[in-house]
């Protein structure tokens, strides 16, 4: 990923009106949590109930067996990208604990890692990216195959667990 479209910060965000963020948190250990469709199933609700709460737009996400990716844009002036976060991490984390799937923390202490996009350009790479990774990552061969992603939506309008919003939806170009 080129430099011109990102910077990187780790556990500290910017707050920036316009800006969206390309978020990346892992499992604890880095262990395939997220191979579990239960555990995925909450994240995807967990993820759609934030993004009404703190009102943002998800652009795309991928979850991979060991982390997940989001490229979000808050549509509110003011926002605080550590309670947005916080309000996607803790319920499956709390849930697959509850349920004994999991013994610790689901996710890696900490925020992960929150780097501001503010251009079209950057937001259309990252979203090539989002969705290249099950790829690249020899998970499958075809991205729109991969069900814990947003590629069969953003190319087809497929069903997603997460709701997306196109970047034209977003900003009516």
């Amino acid at each position: 990923m080129s430099d011109r479209w990102i910077k990187f910060k780790t556990r500290q965000s910017w707050n920036e009106f316009g800006h969206s963020h390309f978020l990346t948190f892992s499992t604890r250990h880095m262990h395939p949590y997220l191979e579990q469709d239960r555990i995925c199933e909450w994240l995807a609700s967990s993820i759609n109930k934030a993004s009404i709460t703190h009102d943002f737009a998800v652009l795309a996400y991928v979850f991979m067996p060991d982390h997940a990716h989001l490229l979000i844009h808050p549509m509110r002036e003011v926002y605080e990208m550590e309670w947005i976060l916080k309000s996607i991490k803790q319920g499956p984390s709390r849930r697959a604990k509850n349920r004994g799937l999991i013994s610790t923390n689901l996710w890696e202490p900490g925020g992960g890692y929150d780097s501001n996009v503010f251009n079209q350009l950057a937001r259309r790479e990252i979203i090539e990216y989002i969705v290249q990774n099950p790829v690249r990552k020899s998970l499958t061969e075809d991205p729109l195959d991969y069900p814990w992603s947003s590629a069969k939506w953003l190319v087809t309008g497929g069903h997603s667990p997460v709701q997306c919003h196109s970047i034209y939806e977003v900003w009516g170009y």
